[in-house]
């Protein structure tokens, strides 16, 4: 890791500490986690890494993030709004989720937490004037249901219920709150058509214009498919508009199609299972899967929906115990290099391989979760050794940024195209094994999962982890008018920029890294794994839960878990 300082407009970064060359042996991780409550700790300093220089007060850190966020947006709003996405690199913007300004209702809810009301009051301006009828693009272009189900509708119900709920002090117009349902109702209504199939497993590319589908996801032999995660992440926002707005048209479109994966035509393991779908059978059309890109967040949303509501989802608390115990029971590996490592690998058939990737680093949060809400302490030590292995991806890149993908696969590493990065391998417990992807960024997942990681522990360590990446983004992807995902993540300059602030950096990046460091007078119900007598003292309880763009909404559960 490389030693750095990066100064900001409004505070200057601390400096991360430059890890030794000389080769250490890492320790074993300890069996049960340990709270500590002070900012010196026990593993504060290791052989590849070192915090103890950190600026340990967390009101700036919190502050520091505030700026970033601020930063990001008013460079948005320069020189993109309202279109979807800032082009920083050289101030110009482009659509590529449906010319509806995606950044703006994405981030809306991350301002509302952090309480910028200047912020918050453009953005509700903008929302009754966006048509969600059609598209917002000069042609009409091909909208995904996925996408805008997370973005979109989560955005808009999120920032609902926080302005109705503990953020209902700010200086708002009511009007323009109420505004935020009856806009999200106005866009599933458009949406409804995608769930019109033999099946009721929607569509995921459709032409809102013209109430067609697209040829997309769909196969030479003429079958319409459907990926997990299309189908499976759709229950949480659907259901959630359906409770708040009477109407339980939206809940039961997605529970049809949920059905066909709660009860899969085929199985690998209990609960685990390919990821692709017949959109006209809900037949199972494959058999790789696991916890990486295509299948995640439906997994996720099992134990998401019972925190929204355990007596109405028990089943899904029930499909997540299958899914969680087949993967501690066949997935988990240790890379040779490495064994103090543990990842979940994907699997094709019963064939496990030895590979993940950052969209998988969620997971830590997910077992974490599933740990309080069921009274599972072993999920507890697996979703930390989650959290682990995706701390040390960005522990031991040039940049501070982690990869996309990882691989501990020994087979591929003896190819000619990677033994180059056998030295990383030794080291890392892991090597990025596609010559086009050392590309990354803005990624969420890890901060995700360290994020539940300090909620539940109160160690101290997960905010430094995710402060050095707070650091290491400030230092290779801040850049012109925002922020952009860097090209080669093993180069300590980042190697260029691509040139695109994702609406997520503003949803998922920026909350995430607030919340971690927020001082314990800024936490409240809205955060995960809320912990009334304070952080690490037990007692965790959820009044709000996340969708998979880090939308909080508002639990309907009796009694919260």
């Amino acid at each position: 890791m490389r030693c750095l300082t990066y100064s900001l407009a409004l505070v200057a970064f601390d400096s991360v500490a430059c890890a030794s060359q000389q080769p250490c042996k890492h320790p074993a991780p300890e069996p049960e986690p340990t709270y500590y409550g002070k900012q010196t700790y026990p593993g504060q300093k290791g052989c590849d890494y070192d915090y103890t220089s950190f600026n340990p007060n967390q009101t700036y850190r919190a502050e520091a993030v505030i700026e970033m966020f601020r930063f990001a947006w008013t460079g948005y709003y320069k020189y993109a709004f309202p279109n979807d996405d800032l082009l920083p690199v050289n101030n110009s913007f482009q659509n590529s989720r449906n010319g509806w300004g995606v950044a703006a209702i994405d981030g809306l809810d991350t301002a509302i937490i952090m309480q910028q009301e200047d912020i918050v009051s453009q953005i509700l301006d903008f929302v009754p004037k966006i048509d969600f009828t059609k598209t917002g693009t000069p042609q009409p272009s091909v909208v995904s249901l996925f996408e805008t189900n997370i973005r979109y509708i989560g955005g808009l119900l999120s920032a609902y219920d926080l302005l109705k709920g503990p953020f209902a002090h700010l200086d708002v117009d009511d009007d323009k709150v109420d505004a935020l349902l009856s806009q999200c109702k106005t866009l599933a209504d458009m949406l409804k058509f995608a769930f019109y199939t033999p099946t009721g497993i929607p569509v995921n590319n459709i032409f809102p214009n013209n109430h067609t589908f697209s040829a997309r996801g769909r196969r030479l032999d003429g079958i319409r498919t459907a990926g997990l995660a299309e189908l499976g992440t759709l229950v949480l926002e659907w259901q959630h508009l359906s409770d708040l707005t009477g109407d339980p048209e939206y809940g039961h479109l997605a529970q049809r199609a949920q059905s066909y994966w709660m009860n899969p035509s085929s199985e690998i393991w209990p609960g685990l299972t390919g990821g692709n779908f017949s959109v006209e059978t809900g037949e199972i059309l494959d058999a790789y899967g696991g916890w990486t890109s295509g299948n995640d967040s439906a997994y996720e949303y099992l134990i998401k929906m019972y925190v929204y509501d355990p007596d109405r989802y028990e089943n899904y608390s029930k499909r997540f115990v299958e899914a969680a115990d087949s993967t501690i029971a066949h997935l988990l590996s240790h890379p040779s290099s490495r064994p103090d490592l543990t990842m979940a690998g994907s699997f094709t058939g019963n064939a496990v391989q030895n590979y993940s990737e950052q969209l998988a680093c969620f997971i830590g949060g997910s077992f974490i979760l599933g740990s309080t809400v069921l009274d599972r302490p072993d999920y507890l030590k697996h979703g930390l050794d989650f959290c682990e292995f995706c701390a040390n991806g960005y522990r031991y890149t040039a940049s501070g940024i982690g990869p996309i993908l990882y691989s501990w696969n020994l087979t591929e590493l003896s190819w000619s195209n990677f033994t180059n990065q056998t030295d990383l391998y030794e080291k890392a417990g892991w090597f990025i094994d596609d010559n086009t992807y050392f590309l990354n960024g803005q990624a969420p997942e890890a901060v995700e999962s360290w994020y539940y990681a300090y909620q539940v522990t109160g160690n101290q360590y997960w905010r430094d982890v995710a402060w050095a990446y707070t650091l290491a983004q400030n230092r290779t992807e801040r850049v012109g008018s925002g922020f952009s995902s860097i090209l080669n993540v093993l180069k300590e300059d980042g190697g260029g920029w691509e040139n695109v602030q994702a609406s997520y950096m503003l949803a998922e990046v920026l909350k995430y890294q607030y919340l971690i460091q927020a001082p314990e007078e800024r936490k409240g119900v809205w955060d995960v794994e809320y912990a009334p007598g304070g952080v690490g003292e037990g007692g965790n309880v959820n009044y709000f839960v996340y969708n998979t763009e880090a939308h909080p909404f508002r639990v309907r559960a009796k009694r919260p878990v």
